[in-house]
Order: structure tokens, then C-alpha cells, then sequence
């Protein structure tokens, strides 16, 4: 290589911007590792090898619940026949709220989590909408502002706010 010179490349300072990063991700999604197990037995509640104790106690502990009453909800799940043979589509809307208030939680709650990724995917459409080329030197805080404003399903009341607002009159 005549004429050209070699830039030698700082690996230390790329491993650690890939080690803060994989660090943070971590940080992010631990409780992904805690809901997988719940996730397996939500799709099909009457698995026969299903560690009841040990899925009840995550459940318990993700959902702020009662162990002891998951525990018995499950099991009482697992043993029920009829709902066994009625184990597809909507098989969660099945579950009484008096029978089971703990399970209907866990399902209520487990499918708002993945509902919850529309609003995300929105503010970000809004955002992109917002924040564009021609106005890159946005400030974070009139970002926010922007954003919550697009965002927002409130519309103010023009006419009782335009009627609350007293006149000066000029004698």
C-alpha cells in the first residue's frame, strides 16, 4: 500500500459503546425472562408437566396478585373439564369473574402489554411528522410539548372558555 496510511481503529471504545448498549437492553427487557413462562401457559393453560407453584409465584409477582390464590385458580383451571374442551379462540372471555378474578387479570393484563406497542409505533409516526429535516433544532422540551399535543385525544371546550374570560372595557 504505497501513499495510503493505516488509521488504526480504537477497539476499546467500540466494545464498550457495544457493552453499555447490550448492558441497557438487559435493563430493559429483564422482565421478558419473567413472562415467557406465564406467556407459554396463558396460550394453553392445561399443559401437563406445568410447575404450578413456580408459574403461579411469577404470576403473583408480575401482576401484584395473591400466590396462593393463583395457585388455586390454576389448579382449579387445569382440573375443569369443561373449560379443557373449550380450550380455543376467545378461551380467556370464558372465565367467570367471581371463578377466576386472578386468571382474568393476568390475561387482561398480558394482552395490554402487546396493545400497548400501537401507542409507541404512533407517537413515533408523530414524532418523525414533527421533528423533520426542516425542524432538526427542535429542543427536546418543545419536542415533548409537540408531541403530547399530537398525541392527545383532548379538545378543549372553545365556547365555555371563550365565555369564562372576562373583557376589560376601556371607560
Amino acid at each position: 500500500m504505497q501513499g495510503k496510511s493505516c488509521v488504526q481503529l480504537d477497539n476499546a471504545r467500540y466494545k464498550e459503546q457495544i457493552d453499555n448498549c447490550l448492558s441497557e437492553f438487559d435493563k430493559r427487557f429483564q422482565d421478558f425472562a419473567l413472562l415467557e413462562p406465564i406467556a407459554t401457559f396463558m396460550c394453553y393453560p392445561f399443559q401437563e408437566d406445568a410447575e404450578v407453584v413456580s408459574l403461579a409465584l411469577k404470576i403473583a409477582t408480575l401482576f401484584h396478585l395473591n400466590s396462593s390464590g393463583v395457585e388455586d385458580e390454576i389448579l382449579t383451571l387445569q382440573a375443569d373439564i369443561q373449560l379443557k374442551s373449550r380450550a380455543h379462540g376467545q378461551f380467556w372471555n370464558l372465565l367467570t369473574e367471581e371463578k377466576y378474578p386472578n386468571m382474568r387479570k393476568c390475561a387482561t393484563s398480558l394482552t395490554a402489554l402487546f396493545g400497548s406497542t400501537y401507542l409507541c409505533e404512533s407517537a413515533f409516526s408523530h414524532m418523525k411528522i414533527i421533528k423533520s429535516k426542516y425542524r432538526s433544532t427542535m429542543t427536546d422540551d418543545h419536542l415533548e410539548v409537540c408531541l403530547r399535543l399530537a398525541i392527545s385525544s383532548y379538545c378543549p371546550d372553545y365556547a365555555s372558555l371563550a365565555d369564562s374570560i372576562q373583557c376589560k372595557s376601556s371607560e
